[in-house]
């Protein structure tokens, strides 16, 4: 029931990479926030992290399993995508990682599949250089639940600095469970990194208004 593209040595190398680049994405937003001295880290709120990332890549490893198996048979689910999307900028990524073109040009030369090229660029090196010899879409999976959980963890610090104790729990959880947020978060969907885009850059605004310092 796996695809013979992850039983390989190289596949498995790859998927080590990803987790452990992920693990340290992880490590880096909590001593992050942990620098903070005005915010005490709770145990629960590690634990919802992690729990965060965990159901993320869960629903995209099911989407990625399910949708063929189970799905109307369209293009995409029968690719394991559960986002069109996603499965036009992914498949484009591998395309651009495959040739010898190069990789600037996510940005000019596919506009009918990803209008930025952001994620494309991003998901264009990440297999040209550390994704292995075949196509593993749930690479990608693995790094947009990473960082989409992570706007838990800026969410519940914003809040915390701005309402209070009570409040940032509650977003936190809210946050985690919100089912658009696991959607995205499981797919290779540029909205996965923009909520944790906003989500910090909205903790990085609570802490420049209240420290008057960019520091």
């Amino acid at each position: 029931w796996i695809s013979p593209r992850y039983q390989s040595f190289d596949g498995w190398v790859s998927f080590f990479a990803i987790l452990v680049i992920s693990a340290g994405i992880l490590a880096c937003g909590w001593f992050a926030v942990k620098a903070d001295r005005s915010l005490t880290l709770p145990r629960w709120l590690l634990w919802l992290l992690i729990g965060a990332v965990v159901l993320r890549l869960g629903a995209g490893i099911f989407w990625y399993l399910a949708l063929p198996a189970w799905g109307y048979g369209s293009q995409v689910e029968r690719a394991g995508y559960v986002m069109s999307d996603a499965f036009g900028r992914d498949i484009a990524a591998w395309e651009l990682a495959s040739s010898k073109d190069p990789l600037i040009n996510a940005f000019s030369g596919y506009r009918e599949v990803d209008q930025y090229g952001g994620l494309l660029y991003l998901s264009a090196v990440w297999y040209r250089y550390f994704g292995g010899v075949s196509h593993m879409p749930l690479q990608m999976v693995v790094l947009s639940a990473t960082v989409a959980a992570l706007a838990v963890l800026f969410g519940w610090a914003f809040t915390q600095t701005v309402w209070g104790k009570k409040n940032s729990r509650l977003v936190a959880w809210i946050i985690a469970l919100f089912p658009d947020a696991i959607l995205l978060g499981s797919s290779q969907m540029r909205e996965a990194f923009l909520m944790t885009l906003v989500a910090s850059a909205c903790y990085g605004l609570a802490i420049f208004w209240k420290n008057r310092g960019w520091r």
